[in-house]
């Protein structure tokens, strides 16, 4: 039984490619240990996983090379799952992934596949609207969303009649230099002044020193580097974010926000965040200006009542046992 416990995750996360995946997999690995399973990472970037046994894949290799190192790494750990979370995967993949004697699973974004695997999970708040299609079994929807610890369970929180704090987020690499043209903007607007701007520099930013010298000599503008996400977001009244998996990070914090589509696969997260109440959508950071910027601001700073909805809704969506729910219905996969 020990040995069927055994669960092998294949992700990656660099600052090339943003850490969201490498997240939400830290995240599962979590829970599975708590639960009983061993975990062991396959991965092209073992700098980035800590307290957890890692195996390396070559950055060098091809897919159909990597394919086959996988499934050796595979018999060597004695493995009884494969969880894959990565965009890599192709029909022609994953129908090889299916061919494993073991139990399958691919974590899943975008459906662009049929899914002849043993379960598909999708965390994501516009999953139920997909039409999946394969023999796999599927959970969907926010109830699976694979969230970090931390934020299970969050504090229920009320809406401060005047806002005075404002946290600028961009994900852990900011790959398209998105946080210093967000700031340009704000330094501009005609309340900058009276309001503090809490600005996070996560762990694989290159535009550090360009940040800071925006930041430098104003005294309302606070810069953090790898801060707890959780403590800042409850001391903060709105945010402007990456609608990435940060935005369902703060719906859980209760934290209204202006969500901006930094890559095309958060668009269909941005546009679901606005339809569900909990964020407004400003579309691609190619078409953000100042004046929609400020609009936006406007919007939330002066009405106390939507960025009440919003945290209400928010956290009624999001309860953080996403992660918990999902590694105890593979556990039971993997007893059968």
């Amino acid at each position: 039984m020990k040995q069927a416990k055994k669960v092998a995750i294949r992700v990656d996360g660099s600052s090339d490619i943003g850490f969201g995946h490498l997240m939400r997999m830290t995240a599962l690995a979590r829970e599975l240990i708590k639960q009983g399973a061993e975990v062991i990472f396959l991965t092209k970037n073992p700098e980035h996983i800590e307290n957890f046994p890692v195996k390396v894949i070559d950055s060098e290799m091809d897919f159909n090379n990597e394919d086959r190192r996988i499934e050796e790494l595979l018999y060597q750990n004695q493995a009884g799952m494969i969880i894959v979370d990565s965009y890599n995967y192709d029909q022609g993949r994953l129908d090889r992934m299916s061919q494993l004697d073991i139990r399958t699973v691919y974590i899943d974004d975008l459906n662009q596949c049929v899914f002849n695997i043993d379960l598909v999970v999708n965390g994501n708040l516009y999953a139920p609207q997909m039409e999946y299609k394969g023999r796999a079994e599927f959970l969907l929807g926010a109830e699976y969303l694979l969230m970090r610890e931390e934020f299970a369970n969050a504090p229920k929180r009320e809406a401060r009649l005047q806002v005075k704090d404002i946290l600028l987020t961009m994900g852990g690499a900011d790959i398209i230099n998105n946080t210093p043209r967000i700031l340009e903007y704000l330094i501009n607007y005609k309340l900058f002044d009276s309001l503090c701007w809490h600005v996070v520099i996560g762990p694989a930013f290159k535009n550090v020193l360009e940040i800071e010298s925006l930041a430098g000599g104003l005294s309302n503008i606070y810069t953090y580097f790898n801060p707890d996400m959780k403590k800042i977001m409850y001391a903060c009244d709105i945010c402007i974010s990456a609608a990435g998996s940060t935005a369902y990070e703060l719906a859980a914090c209760g934290l209204p926000s202006i969500l901006i589509v930094t890559a095309d696969n958060q668009a269909a997260l941005a546009r679901e965040a606005e339809r569900q109440g909990i964020a407004l959508n400003l579309g691609c950071y190619k078409q953000i200006n100042n004046n929609r910027l400020y609009q936006a601001l406007d919007s939330l700073i002066r009405d106390c009542e939507l960025r009440e909805k919003m945290m209400m809704r928010g956290q009624q969506l999001f309860d953080g046992q996403g992660a918990a729910r999902v590694a105890g219905q593979l556990l039971l996969m993997l007893q059968l």
